[in-house]
């Protein structure tokens, strides 16, 4: 009895502490909105996105995470929560470097860290299995931050495999971060909260899991293979998110008491709802051979509207409920 009531107190010290190194890693980021790594503004763009998820989105999310009585799960959470601000600064010092050799084994410490997260959700998962899904949802979120740390290697290598150009590159470790990352884990915490309210729409919520984690691949595919794989993965990915905001709208917010916690819900499932309809006007765009938004417009508002509205705002109404249970 004595194990569990400590191994729940070190959990609890351990969310505090990713909440308070998010707070930090959120004054880094403004400080380091006032100097430069790049002499194009819309890269520069993309790499304060970048900054903006490893400093608080990452830590955010693990705040959020509950590793239960399974001792590999609690070693690997309290590895991950630790070594993670670190692990942030010294990948955002890779981008003060030339792309090369040196700057590509500096981001390599995210990798590192973005594994031991995976770790985390495959042990999560294998000792508790499928159901219940939400918690499924959050392992997926886990298991998809590699893929944003490997691009991200990439992008500070300076290669650009598949003769992708270093902008869709740098798009894809923004887009792993806050879709593969965020958007599974919020899915999850908004089933739970389902489930402790009762009766929730298990069908529709099935679709929701399936459509944000399923999504992933086919928007990776649509970058790699066909535009046409992409549409329909956007598309998908869309499905899932605009039902996830209709289901936090309508049950999820008249049933939290915080009304902080309500005002960010909303305008989570706003911003969601229209950054996904940018996406989808972008992944017709590239199969119709039309312009109707370019990369740098799509940055500017769809990336802005996902990373702050959606991811953040999701991700703090969240902690606000979680530390006041």
């Amino acid at each position: 009895m004595s194990r569990v009531i400590a191994n729940a107190h070190d959990s609890q010290w351990l969310r505090v502490f990713a909440r308070r190194s998010a707070a930090a890693g959120a004054i880094g980021w403004l400080l380091l909105l006032l100097v430069t790594t790049s002499d194009s503004h819309e890269i520069e763009l993309i790499h304060k996105i970048v900054f903006f998820a490893m400093l608080v989105i990452v830590p955010l999310g693990l705040s959020l995470v509950t590793v239960g009585e399974q001792r590999i799960s609690a070693n690997l959470y309290r590895v991950a929560v630790l070594v993670q601000p670190a692990a942030a600064v010294i990948t955002i010092a890779s981008f003060f470097f030339e792309k090369g050799l040196l700057s590509a084994s500096l981001s390599a410490v995210w990798l590192v860290v973005s594994g031991i997260v995976a770790l985390l959700g495959l042990s999560r998962f294998t000792a508790r299995g499928l159901y219940p899904l939400y918690e499924s949802s959050i392992d997926a979120g886990l298991l998809y931050l590699p893929v944003a740390s490997g691009w991200l290697i990439i992008y500070r290598l300076g290669v650009q495999p598949f003769d992708y150009g270093e902008t869709i590159i740098l798009l894809t470790v923004v887009h792993f971060h806050f879709a593969g990352f965020a958007a599974p884990i919020i899915a999850g915490l908004t089933g739970k909260m389902l489930a402790t309210i009762g009766r929730p729409p298990r069908g529709m919520y099935a679709f929701i899991v399936f459509a944000i984690v399923a999504a992933m691949p086919l928007v990776a595919a649509g970058i790699t293979f066909s535009p046409w794989a992409g549409l329909a993965g956007t598309l998908l990915l869309s499905s899932g998110l605009v039902l996830l905001a209709v289901l936090t709208v309508a049950r999820v917010v008249p049933a939290i008491p915080s009304l902080n916690a309500r005002l960010l819900l909303s305008i989570a499932a706003l911003a969601s709802c229209t950054a996904m309809v940018l996406a989808c006007l972008y992944a017709y765009s590239l199969v119709a051979h039309v312009v109707i938004l370019r990369i740098p417009t799509m940055a500017m508002t769809h990336g802005l509207l996902n990373a702050f509205g959606f991811a953040a705002c999701s991700l703090l109404a969240w902690s606000n409920i979680n530390a006041k249970n």
